[in-house]
């Protein structure tokens, strides 16, 4: 029984790890498209015009990133659900 615990608690682990490597990859994207703007009150055109064509040619990425964060975390979710059944409900 302990084998298989420390299984699905690895299993649970490997998942926040990819959590985390998807949160950093989407941080990143999101600061290309913010840093060349960062700590301006106003842009000129040339500058909007930058913003908006970084912003499209990420839009698809970063719509990806957050469909694998809503599945992963629905994942992780599940089996959490599923290790407390069977570890602590199953234990009573």
């Amino acid at each position: 029984m302990k084998n298989d615990l420390d299984f699905d608690l690895s299993n649970i682990q490997t998942m926040n790890e990819t959590q985390t490597g998807l949160l950093a990859a989407l941080a990143d994207m999101v600061d290309e498209v913010l840093d060349p703007i960062d700590g301006k009150e106003w842009l000129n055109k040339g500058e909007q015009a930058m913003l908006v064509a970084s912003t499209l040619r990420n839009q698809q990425a970063i719509k990806a990133l957050l469909r694998c964060l809503k599945s992963t975390t629905k994942d992780q979710a599940d089996k959490l659900e599923a290790a407390y059944q069977k570890y602590v409900e199953g234990a009573e």
